[in-house]
């Protein structure tokens, strides 16, 4: 039976079908015992024999019925288990066709197995509530209830069952997270009211949605006013009932939302709930805006303000040195003074000397210049009123903080300046307690406690405490765990008698070969390739299921090239006569990063699966690196830098061995907060084990991270060999000395360690905001002192290997160049707007990028097609060379033409003026 509810899109369902019916693991998961090859031999035909044995085998090891599948079971499987059997395949059709007979063997291999049939008793029912009201992504539900039925070794019922009472299942767990939010509702109609129409013409709910500000006191101010007008809606929800990821999922339901969305919603409790997550997930968002604004600012300034009293302190230095010269040349001459009238003349040079000197400006700091700088900070009440600050280790610095706002009116503040840092309270001190200071002193605590984690925020998702974002505190490890991990430890390291510094990269001879061989692809336009691209994967339907209309196809590879390229929906329009509003609807509605998430992974298993891809690598490598793209719009997510001459950011992409760009996320922070992100949620079929980056992804404490995830990391180190080396006792080797590892600083904190990596592991974090907090972390952070120990012996057992293994040195380069190639492709192709991104948001930032990596992975995809066409071609021709063949990338692009086309028509105008109609639009 066919059930009409459902909750998976076609390509999920046909991704869980193939995951219960694939060969993978054959020779594990279809190898017969002795047993059961007596079992099955004692049936007659040879047709039962192998009947008997898929229904046996599909049982045990995947928990089906393999009736369900019978037309898609394959042929591999089949003929692995025949040769078992020394049986042919024949006839098994008719196995399948005999219903009692199927039906008889099933039910004894159940009895003989101790399997139970599905039936939905009310244990189960409260299982699959359990799963439909912790979790939100539906492909995730099915595999949680499929795990759950092997274990309690019931047989799955089919898809469409299981799907049906999840979807039974989820408006019950819905319903119940509606009525509780609408239960802390108090004013409804106020609520209602975020969906007025306001005289600018958008809605009160679109305008706070598309806040945006520069990271200076204006912004922080607009930021703190934003927040002010949520908490006027009078709505505090307590979502403490949902799990983690019930809440990422609403977060992204709310993301997705707009007011039109939520009008049209016919349940009334998920209209007030959604307007009411809308400002509970705002609020969280607005706080850390303003965290993140005061602290740049705040950075910004200071930095001027150091860079003025460096000038002016050489400024000082230099004056003084003269006026030392003149002083010494006047020494000297009433040293040897005969006379008054020497007397008179000497004093003639005196006068403007003394004069000078008395003009000479006193000592000035750099809090000087921070006061004269003219930038206003006074946003700090309002900051203390809207912005609720904890701690766990300075709660007099938090009593101070709920005591300032009642300052206000005093010029000269008397306090206990020992909750702020020594500098600040040399300055306070210096300028007598003044209010300026004072409230100076406290914004810049703000920010380095904050960074440091002394202090943290509930209401926030960024700077909470570091507590919050891990499992619960468990005795993971014990002393001599601990103790034992050390010892493996010790013998990953194995420090030889000399060092031999060898740096030397053998490459690869550069050749016309790849040249040769591009010459014989088709020239195709990008928008070709998409539409190739997408018959053999169907990758646009993870992005709109069921598209088959030509014309919402269209609008779908349009937006996409609209974003990957850069240009724009109104540029697109004029490009290919397909209306700016479509675009920018159909922008709006499929184009999340959820959707281009899974498209990517469509196209990068696809990639995966095709032959020719083992010429490069078997997709067990990658490296990662950031692509600076200039931000040119009004946004806190961007910085100056001096290199580049600019204010932008980054694109930090994730590239296989296979070339396939598999992860892409937009920068916040350095390069290597984000290099654990790709290896652990790109969801991807490629077995990453070995990771490379260059120098701006490299930390010790990612030697330890990436060690204890199961990773290897490989990266590129500048000055590889000035780098200090670390060993378990004092070591002496060629003049370098090896400082010692301290063991007592690992086991002190090996516990909380573990602690972290099970939360990154368990999903209860993400690897990269946990990161960005322990790289921020002061000297004294327990887990950032543990981890950095461990990742020394890991980083020194990397460098003596490095240096000894050519074939290592070659593979790091290799990898790292096959990313700079992809950026090479990627500014290419992103070459609207001089390359600038006009996005104000974080989000919307991370859609233009992920369109451009659909876009990068489709080239990648169509060369590799062909590339695997043109080898069957010329492989036997005189010139082929196997090996050359093997290094050809598949990044070629002078056959793609990325451009429109131009029609060059001479089109007469035969209106009375001879110029074009305008389109009035009404």
């Amino acid at each position: 039976m066919k059930y009409r509810n459902t909750i998976l899109s076609k390509k999920e369902n046909e991704e869980i079908i193939n995951a219960l019916i694939n060969e993978k693991n054959l020779n594990i998961q279809f190898t017969l015992s002795k047993d059961e090859i007596l079992r099955v031999k004692k049936l007659d035909k040879p047709s039962h024999q192998l009947g008997y044995a898929l229904q046996l085998m599909y049982l045990k090891n995947k928990n089906i019925n393999i009736i369900e599948y019978i037309n898609i079971i394959p042929e591999k499987i089949v003929k692995f288990l025949s040769e078992q059997l020394n049986c042919t395949t024949k006839n098994l059709n008719e196995y399948w066709e005999i219903k009692n007979t199927k039906t008889r063997y099933f039910q004894e291999i159940l009895e003989n197995f101790d399997y139970i049939k599905f039936e939905y008793t009310p244990n189960l029912e409260r299982e699959f509530y359990r799963i439909a009201f912790s979790n939100g992504n539906p492909l995730i539900m099915v595999k949680e209830v499929l795990k759950l039925l092997k274990d309690k070794r019931v047989v799955a019922p089919s898809l469409s069952i299981i799907e049906h009472l999840l979807w039974i299942e989820l408006e019950k767990s819905e319903n119940k997270i509606y009525q509780n939010i609408v239960n802390q509702i108090k004013e409804f109609p106020k609520l209602y009211s975020l969906l007025n129409v306001e005289t600018t013409g958008a809605s009160t709910y679109s305008r706070l949605k598309n806040i945006s500000v520069n990271s200076n006191s204006t912004g922080a101010k607009e930021l703190l006013k934003a927040i002010k007008e949520l908490d006027e809606f009078g709505v505090s929800l307590n979502l403490s009932f949902l799990s983690d990821n019930k809440l990422k999922y609403l977060a992204l339901e709310i993301q997705k939302s707009d007011k039109f969305r939520i009008d049209k919603f016919f349940n009334e409790n998920k209209k007030y709930s959604y307007l009411a997550l809308f400002l509970y997930f705002k609020r969280k968002e607005f706080v850390d805006m303003v965290i993140e604004v005061t602290s740049t600012y705040a950075h910004t300034i200071l930095k001027r303000s150091r860079k003025k009293s460096r000038i002016y302190t050489l400024q000082n230095q230099e004056n003084l040195r003269l006026n030392f010269l003149k002083l010494k040349e006047v020494v000297k001459k009433v040293i040897n003074l005969e006379g008054v009238d020497e007397l008179k003349k000497l004093q003639n040079l005196l006068v403007p000397l003394s004069e000078e000197l008395e003009a000479q400006e006193e000592e000035l700091e750099e809090i000087d210049f921070l006061l004269k700088s003219g930038q206003s900070f006074n946003y700090t009440n309002e900051l203390l009123e809207c912005i609720e600050f904890n701690s766990n280790t300075k709660p007099e610095f938090i009593n101070y903080l709920k005591d300032f706002p009642n300052l206000k009116y005093k010029k000269k503040i008397e306090l206990d300046t020992s909750i702020f840092s020594p500098q600040w309270q040399k300055n306070i001190k210096k300028l007598d307690s003044n209010k300026k200071i004072v409230e100076l002193a406290l914004l810049y605590s703000i920010k380095d406690y904050i960074r440091s984690g002394d202090i943290f925020v509930r209401e926030s998702k960024k700077y909470n405490s570091f507590d919050h974002y891990l499992v619960e505190a468990e005795n993971l490890a014990d002393m001599e765990e601990g103790k034992k991990f050390i010892e493996s430890l010790k013998l990953l390291l194995n420090i030889p008698e000399q060092l031999n510094f060898a740096t030397d990269i053998l490459v690869d001879e550069k050749s016309i070969f790849s040249d040769k061989i591009y010459s014989y692809f088709p020239k195709i336009s990008m928008t070709e390739i998409l539409y190739d691209v997408n018959s053999w994967t169907g990758v646009l339907e993870y992005i709109k299921e069921n598209n088959n209309s030509s014309e919402k196809q269209k609008a779908l590879v349009a937006t996409l090239m609209s974003n990957g390229h850069n240009i724009g929906f109104s540029k697109m329009s004029i490009s290919s006569s397909i209306d700016e509003s479509t675009l920018r609807r159909t922008s709006e509605y499929y184009f999340n990063n959820e959707a281009l998430s899974k498209a990517q992974k469509n196209l990068v298993n696809y990639h995966h699966s095709l032959d020719i891809v083992k010429n490069w690598g078997n997709g067990e490598n990658s490296s990662s690196d950031g692509m600076r793209v200039p931000i040119n719009s009004k946004t806190i997510y961007a910085d100056y830098n001096a290199h580049y001459g600019n204010k932008g950011g980054g694109i930090y992409r994730h590239v296989s061995d296979q070339y396939t760009p598999f992860y892409v996320q937009m920068l916040e922070g350095r390069d290597s907060n984000h290099v654990l992100d790709g290896l652990l949620y790109h969801e991807s079929e490629l077995q990453i084990y070995g990771h490379s980056t260059d120098t701006a992804g490299y930390t010790e404490q990612m030697f330890a991270l990436t060690y204890l995830l199961g990773f290897n990391f490989k990266p590129r180190i500048k000055n590889l060999e000035q780098q200090q080396l670390y060993a378990f006792e004092n070591v002496e080797i060629d003049n370098r000395k090896f400082k010692k590892i301290n063991e007592k600083i690992i086991l002190e904190n090996y516990n909380e360690i573990l602690r972290m990596i099970e939360s990154i592991k368990c999903g209860k974090v993400k690897a990269s905001l946990i990161l960005n907090k322990i790289n921020s972390y002061n000297r004294d952070n327990g887990v950032a002192k543990g981890l950095k120990e461990i990742g020394r012996v890991l980083k020194t057992k990397y460098i003596l290997e490095y240096f000894s293994d050519g074939n290592l040195r070659k593979e790091v380069q290799q990898m790292l160049n096959k990313g700079e190639s992809i950026n090479s492709v990627a500014r290419l192709m992103f070459f609207g707007k001089n390359g600038r991104l006009n996005e104000s948001f974080i989000e919307s930032q991370l859609e233009k990028a992920s369109c451009l990596n659909i876009m990068l992975s489709s080239l990648i995809v169509w060369n590799s097609r062909y590339l695997e066409k043109i080898y069957s071609i010329v492989k036997n021709e005189e010139w082929f060379n196997e090996e050359e063949f093997k290094r050809v990338s598949p990044l070629g692009t002078q056959h793609v033409n990325f451009l429109g086309k131009y029609v060059f028509e001479d089109i007469k105008i035969e209106t009375k003026d001879g110029l074009r109609e305008i389109e009035i639009k009404v």
